[in-house]
This record gives C-alpha cells, structure tokens and sequence, in this order.
C-alpha cells in the first residue's frame, strides 16, 4: 500500500480523494494545511488519520511514501523539493513547475535522493487519449488542430474588485496559459511531440499574467492552436483535422468523455471512462512505483519536459513573466556534494532566418532528459 500525505485542502485536493477511491493500491493517510482546524475538518470528511500543519512534520512522518501537492502553480518547486530531500516519491498539479530551470533542479534532486516525481496531468492515462492516437492514421496527413478551453473564473470577478486571487497573480505563476491551456499543450505534444515554432498572442493583465491567449504550435504540414481564457466562457471542443476525416470531442483534454471519427458519417468511437483523467494517472503512477518501470517513469519526464519547454516558449513570446522566473535558485545539494549530470539543453532552437523571410522561425526537436 503507497501512502499518500496531501498538502492543501482545496477544491483541487478534494478532486485528489475522489481520484484515490480508484486506485486500491492507494490510501491518503495525511493531510497538511497551514489552518490546523481547517485540515482536521477535511480529515474528518474524508477520514484521513493524521492531520499535520508544519511541512516538516509531515516529512519525518516513516508511513509517508507519496507527497501530492495541491497548491499554487508558485509553491510547486519549493514544497516538492522538501519533499524529495525527505526521500519521498511527490506528484505536483499541472503546471510541473513556474519553469524549466525549477523542473531541472526537481529531476535533479529526484535523481540522488532516489525517489520518482510526477505530474498530474490528466490526459496521457485516459483510454480515450489512446482511441485518438489509435485512429490518428485513419484520417491522416493531419492539417489543423484546434482546441478551446474557455472557463469564467469566478477569481476574475475577486479580481475586477481589487483582490489578487492566486490564479491571475505573478507572485503565484498563475494565468490562462498555465492554467486551462496546459491541458492542449498536454495532449498535442503526447499525439505529435515537439513543434518546430511556437507563438503565443495573450490578452494581459498589468502584472503581465494572461487572461486569455491563442498558442500556436506549428509542425510540418499542419498548424495546432489552443484557446484558452479565464474571463470569457465557451464550450469546450477538441478538433483534429486531416485530409480524410476529423476526430472531433466535445470536452476538455482532461476528460477527453467523447470521440467521434467524422468520414462522410459521424461515428462514435470513444470508450466509457470510469472516472476523470486523475483517477487514470493515479494508476500509473502507483504501476511505476510498484513495478520499478523505469521505461515507463523516464517516458513521463520527457514528455514533461516538451511540455514545460513549449510553456517556457510561449510565455517569453507573450511577454509574460513570473516572479519565480526573476528568483535565481540555489542548488539544493551541499558543497560536499556533486550536483548529478542531467541534460539542461531544454529550450527550442532556432536556426538561422532567412534574410528574405523575417518573420520565419524554424526550431530544433527538445533535447530530453534522460536520469
């Protein structure tokens, strides 16, 4: 049995426990919040043993295997590092973390200390994600994709009053990108990889944070856009088109509930799924562990990085900036230590442009790494 310490009691955490009751080899035995009365009340609404309000204590907690960490998009690095030094297996929420140099430093730290760390993604694990990739040939050479995510915050109208709610707040990392795109992102680079150009046009807010944008990732032959926003509301509709057909779901990434293959007809091929994205990448991640997949883990990293590399892109293209970005990390090992050799190359490079075509931006595969 792996047992999991949570560390938030928020709405994202409570998703957390309702995941975990598909995962029998799973069992949430503690809960930390800075609020020692508001963490004994999720305790007792989920029946959890162990409330903690210190980090550390939860830490030294022997019974301990998996820290989640359901905070903001900022507390990511920090808290997953503490957890890491404790020898302690950690998944974080999406975004993985503010940036590539925090997940460097993760993998880093993962690596010496001998412990795995994951992301919850949410789309990789659905069977419906492997019902796309399976029928992606059956109507390929794909052309366009597009994606829409657009969800009226209800922290939009905190901020409208003058607050400064987590999710639009460069203290925090928060905005549309990493907030609601992050699932596109997700899924177009599990289905095709890494994209040769990368732009982001964001609707921004004075701390620079994005309310709303369109990310375009372009490949070979065929353009993807993700439409993402916090301040405006939308149906939520996935469209992959090829010269022979479309795949079309009328969710967001995360559920992926429906699939239909349009040729001529419309035909419903989507399978049905006992639970959201969570709950399936809540088994693999137990599978990993239990099973030492190494294959399996080293497959999840590279696939963050792509995604943490085309985040990392889209942001500096918007001009979008996080206080996290202006902090300059100290490495987590000691001076008596040697810091482990891991990969840095992360960014997408570009070649040379064309004198006569300006505009034009060709970019190189992601390096991966590789622990």
């Amino acid at each position: 049995m792996l047992n999991v310490g949570i560390l938030g009691t928020g709405m994202i955490s409570e998703g957390f426990m309702e995941a975990v009751k598909f995962v029998p080899s799973m069992k949430v035995s503690a809960i930390l919040s800075r609020d020692l009365e508001k963490g004994k009340a999720f305790a007792f609404k989920y029946t959890i043993e162990k409330t903690y309000n210190e980090i550390d204590l939860l830490l030294k907690d022997k019974d301990i295997d998996i820290i989640y960490i359901g905070l903001p998009n900022s507390l990511h690095y920090e808290m997953a590092l503490k957890a890491l030094q404790a020898n302690k297996h950690v998944i974080v929420e999406k975004p993985f973390t503010s940036n590539m140099k925090e997940f460097i430093s993760l993998i880093e730290a993962s690596v010496t200390h001998k412990v795995q760390i994951f992301e919850m993604n949410r789309v990789l694990h659905l069977p419906n994600f492997k019902v796309l990739k399976e029928h992606i040939k059956d109507i390929a050479p794909i052309r366009l994709v597009t994606i829409n995510f657009c969800k009226y915050s209800r922290k939009y109208d905190d901020y409208l009053a003058g607050k400064d709610p987590n999710v639009f707040s460069d203290e925090f990392s928060g905005g549309a990108l990493v907030d609601l795109g992050v699932y596109g992102v997700h899924l177009v680079s599990a289905l095709f990889g890494a994209p040769q150009e990368i732009n982001y046009v964001a609707s921004k807010l004075p701390n620079s944070i994005d309310s709303s944008g369109i990310l375009t990732m372009s490949y070979e032959g065929m353009i993807c856009t993700c439409i993402q926003s916090k301040n405006s509301k939308s149906d939520p509709k996935i469209v992959i088109q090829g010269e022979k057909g479309s795949l079309i779901v009328n969710s967001v990434s995360g559920l992926l509930e429906n699939v239909e293959l349009d040729q001529s007809t419309k035909t419903n091929i989507g399978l049905k799924q006992e639970s959201d994205g969570m709950a399936y990448t809540l088994k693999e991640i137990a599978r990993i562990i239990e099973e030492k997949d190494e294959k399996a883990y080293l497959i999840e990293l590279d696939h963050i990085q792509t995604v943490m590399s085309i985040l990392d892109e889209a942001r500096a293209c918007a001009g979008i900036v996080f206080k996290a970005d202006l902090k300059k990390k100290k490495h987590w090992f000691s001076k008596k230590e040697k810091a482990p050799k891991v990969k840095k190359e992360a960014k997408i490079k570009k070649e040379p442009k064309p004198k006569k075509e300006k505009k034009a931006k060709t970019k190189k595969p992601i390096d991966k790494v590789r622990s």
